[in-house]
């Protein structure tokens, strides 16, 4: 099983693995790669969320290019949005290496649950990032 993680300070992360990889590697998705269903969990402050959600490698490529560059560069903000929408975050990098993550989980179901997050991190914890990826 692959996974990745965004660790921050005090304990935050949040952490994606790949439960199943669909077609591969006979048929790619509309949203780029193959489609992939993962389990996401999020731990910022006291709140936590542990779900599923759906997603394409080449949404996480993109990720993973875009986080490399602004890792690299020491600027600019990375973005992710999973096709369903229900996972969405953004990370913003200043010129001292430190990153700002936020953004928001919720399940898909008939109830309104959503986790609003944020957390710090640095840029040494998100080489690991970017290794994982």
């Amino acid at each position: 099983m692959e996974e990745f993680s965004i660790v921050g300070e005090n304990g935050n992360y949040l952490k994606v693995t790949f439960q199943e990889v669909y077609g591969f590697p006979e048929s790619t998705c509309h949203w780029g790669g193959y489609e992939v269903r993962a389990a996401v969990e999020i731990k910022s402050g006291s709140f936590t969320a542990h779900s599923i959600f759906w997603t394409s490698t080449g949404e996480l490529y993109e990720f993973f290019k875009r986080l490399k560059a602004c890792n690299e560069e020491v600027e600019g903000n990375v973005d992710f949005a999973n096709y369903e929408d229900n996972l969405r975050l953004t990370a913003n990098y200043n010129n001292l290496g430190q990153v700002n993550i936020k953004g928001n989980f919720y399940a898909l179901s008939d109830l309104k649950n959503e986790l609003l997050f944020e957390f710090n991190s640095d840029q040494s914890y998100l080489n690991a990032t970017i290794r994982e990826l």
